[in-house]
């Protein structure tokens, strides 16, 4: 047991399942009488609709219903809630056009579901799908970002005032403005599927989802549904990855729950990847600039960011927090600057809305200032690893208030920049340039750091229930999407209660077996989660105390636990955990449990700093990463080998959107040119080396386990360095993200 606690590299619990093929994820569930849902989707990025014609389709083969907006808004369903709306800073309310689950009057993105087709099969409704008649009148579509004006918000953080005078006395004020963060399909390996059922006799809706959390879906959906939440039951069974992109509702969860209860019978909605592409969330999507003041030593004196961020088509239910607050949260990040502003302008365009996607607003920050801090240090002449190493937060200011308000609580960011430097052999760079270049290629190197402010819904209330047959029942509110939670939380309880973490069963994604829970997000799942069942295990204990004193007679201050057993000090009396639930259950009480609030601050500060490191074939534009160096600060790990998974597919995708992945809209029709793995490139194994992985983890004071987030601290800082190796490859930084091959090698043709 001692080799399965928290810092041991356990194996995961859940791989022979999931890569032996039983898992149970929403497509494996069957239900007597299902019957399947297909969407018809737009053709067209807007229009108004003049005429729906679905009379062929509702007398097709096997066709048992066949829904439109007219008929979604007749049955009195509410369009999808934006629960994150922001206001502008001059008092103008945040302004957001309807999303009903079908539109009945108009379309504002090629692939917005227009009517559903429910049929005996999948099959049989496609085939009714292609007899529906729409009439489309055309609207003109936009959707570049830079020139969208139809604002949706535009707000401003920090203090202006300071900013201006810190800008007015700075010795330098460098510039940078039109830094594209491009726009990502979130492409995780399993699409959405929903499937719904209504009971009549109860009234109550199930839904089978993927989600990162059930409550938060439960309380989003119940909302189009015009139900209680009472009345909505949520489960997730396994989740073939998310990235946040299954964090938030669509219109599909609201649709099938509708047929459900027209139809009475279970219905069942399956996304292929096409509609994936055109119809998921999607991430990013800024165009952005910034200021930053420095003095004759290079000391950063305040920093200005305004960036503009397209919604999509519709808000979705957090796509407005990513562009406001997600963005500014850690504007400055490692950096030492005592005044800073952001600005943040939301917009819409006829695109998929845009919502949350790993790390929801810092990495795009983060970008915006690492290509700032780069320039400065080109345009002042000084050394752009010292300059940003003398801008650090000093361990000594922490905890530290930052000028976005927001609290760093511990750190040592200089150690952790300088382990990264030494383990890339920076010194060493200049010789590997020179061989480069003896073979006709370019080389190129960068250092940037990185952190991540955890957030998450800290609504969190953990159960831990001893049952007679031999298990612990861990019943938390968040929800694996493949972070391991199985694992880790057993290997929490495990230590603590000294026994077998195979005795520890996780239980995740059922919103009534679970009653309260915030879900996964912001690398929230220890600082949130772990600490509350540390807790819930700790009451556990406590309450088994009393239990044991009435079974084995003696007064509960004479009991202690050790081994998996409680027993009467001094004696060799003693009853086993398992064996006391069994026991106390025979005599009609409960059996042995405990159990935990969240209680106390979420946020805590994990830290990195990252060095890439290239060589470019001028004649093809063809990039290799020739080493990918991240030395963190991740606290205390509770199974490193997990972690370190986290931190490297956080790494891939940072570098995958920098370098591969292109979301095309064609600009007159708004025609999605990259709607399949055909077109649309993610990073494969053979893109990536081996990342180097360097420990400089210290403890956090914020939550008793010691614990930090890592889940979104590799995306923080993946695209950043990336890009600025290759831009010191090139000798120039006009490429903006993703910088693909092509557009690399016309850049240097052009000089």
């Amino acid at each position: 047991m001692q080799d399965s606690g928290i810092g041991r590299s356990v194996p995961r619990l859940e791989d022979a399942r999931l890569l032996t093929g039983h898992g149970r994820f929403v497509e494996d569930l069957h239900k007597d009488g299902i019957a399947h849902a297909v969407m018809v989707r737009s053709p067209v990025a807007h229009a108004k609709l003049r005429n729906v014609d679905v009379d062929a389709a509702k007398s097709a083969p096997g066709v048992l219903a066949v829904l439109t907006g007219a008929d979604i808004q007749a049955a009195g369903l509410n369009p999808l809630p934006c629960i994150t709306p922001q206001n502008s800073s001059d008092g103008t309310p945040f302004r957001s056009p309807p999303r009903h689950a079908l539109p009945a009057e108009t379309v504002r993105h090629v692939g917005e579901a227009v009517v559903m087709v429910v049929a005996e099969t999948e099959e049989l409704a496609r085939d009714a799908a292609e007899l529906i008649d729409i009439d489309y009148d055309d609207l003109s579509a936009h959707t570049d970002t830079a020139s969208a004006n139809d604002t949706a918000f535009d707000c401003i953080a920090g203090d202006t005032d300071s900013v201006d005078q810190a800008m007015a006395r700075a010795s330098h004020v460098v510039s940078i403005e039109g830094v594209v963060n491009n726009r990502v399909i979130v492409s995780p390996i399993e699409t959405r599927s929903y499937l719904g059922e209504f009971d009549s006799s109860s009234g109550r809706y199930t839904l089978f989802t993927q989600s990162q959390g059930v409550h938060l879906i439960r309380r989003l959906v119940a909302e189009t549904l015009n139900i209680d939440e009472a009345n909505l039951h949520v489960i997730t069974p396994d989740v073939g990855g998310s990235f946040a992109a299954k964090l938030m509702n669509y219109p599909e969860q609201t649709l099938v729950l509708h047929a459900a209860k027209v139809l009475g019978r279970p219905v069942r909605w399956v996304s292929t990847r096409g509609e994936a592409c055109l119809s998921d969330a999607h991430g990013r999507d800024q165009v952005s600039r910034a200021d930053l003041a420095l003095d004759n030593e290079g000391n950063f004196l305040g920093l200005k960011v305004e960036t503009k961020g397209a919604l999509g088509a519709y808000a979705s239910a957090l796509g407005p927090s990513i562009i406001g607050p997600g963005f500014a949260k850690v504007a400055g990040h490692n950096y030492s600057i005592p005044a800073i502003t952001v600005r943040s302008v939301g917009v819409y365009t006829n695109t998929a809305p845009t919502d949350a996607y790993r790390g929801a607003g810092k990495p795009e920050v983060i970008y915006l200032v690492e290509r700032l801090v780069e320039k400065a240090a080109r345009e002042l002449g000084m050394d752009r690893a010292a300059l940003r190493r003398r801008n650090l937060v000093p361990e000594t200011a922490m905890p530290y208030k930052a000028a976005t308000g927001f609290v760093f609580d511990s750190g040592n960011f200089a150690h952790v920049y300088d382990l990264a430097l030494e383990a890339s052999d920076w010194a060493g760079f200049d010789a590997r340039r020179a061989a480069s270049e003896a073979k006709g290629l370019k080389r190129g190197i960068s250092i940037c750091p990185t952190l991540h402010l955890t957030g998450g819904t800290p609504n969190e209330a953990s159960e831990l229930e001893v049952t007679a047959a031999g298990e612990v029942l861990v019943k938390t509110g968040v929800q694996a999407s493949g972070q391991g939670h199985e694992t880790a939380f057993a290997q929490l309880v495990a230590q603590r209660l000294e026994i077998p973490m195979e005795k520890v069963v996780v239980v995740e994604g059922d919103s009534d077996r679970v009653k309260i829970g915030g879900g996964t997000g912001g690398s929230s799942s220890l600082p949130i989660a772990a600490t509350t069942i540390d807790r819930a295990t700790t009451n556990l204990i406590q309450n088994g105390m009393e239990g044991a004193a009435e079974i084995l007679e003696a007064a509960a201050t004479d009991i202690t636990y050790a081994d998996g057993a409680f027993t009467v000090v001094g004696t060799d009396r003693r009853v086993g955990l398992f064996e006391l639930t069994q026991k106390l259950e025979e005599r009609g009480l409960p059996g042995c449990a405990g159990g935990a609030a969240f209680e106390g601050n979420h946020q805590t500060v994990p830290n990195s700093a990252h060095v890439c490191e290239v060589e470019l074939d001028p004649e093809t534009g063809h990039v290799t990463i020739q080493q990918y160096v991240s030395a963190d600060d991740l606290g205390v790990k509770l199974n490193p080998m997990i972690a370190e998974g986290q931190v490297h597919g956080g790494i891939a995708q940072g570098i995958g959107q920098a370098w591969l992945e292109h979301t095309v809209y064609e600009d007159d029709s708004g025609q999605l040119l990259t709607g399949s793995f055909m077109d649309y490139c993610l990073p494969r194994a053979s893109d990536l080396p081996m990342f180097t992985l360097v420990d400089g983890s210290m403890e956090t004071k914020i939550n008793h386990l010691g614990m930090k987030g890592v889940g979104e601290l590799g995306t923080n800082g993946g695209l950043a360095p990336f890009m600025l190796a290759l831009y010191d490859a090139m000798g120039t930084d006009t490429v903006e993200m993703p910088a693909t091959p092509e557009k690399v090698w016309r850049a240097l043709q052009a000089g």
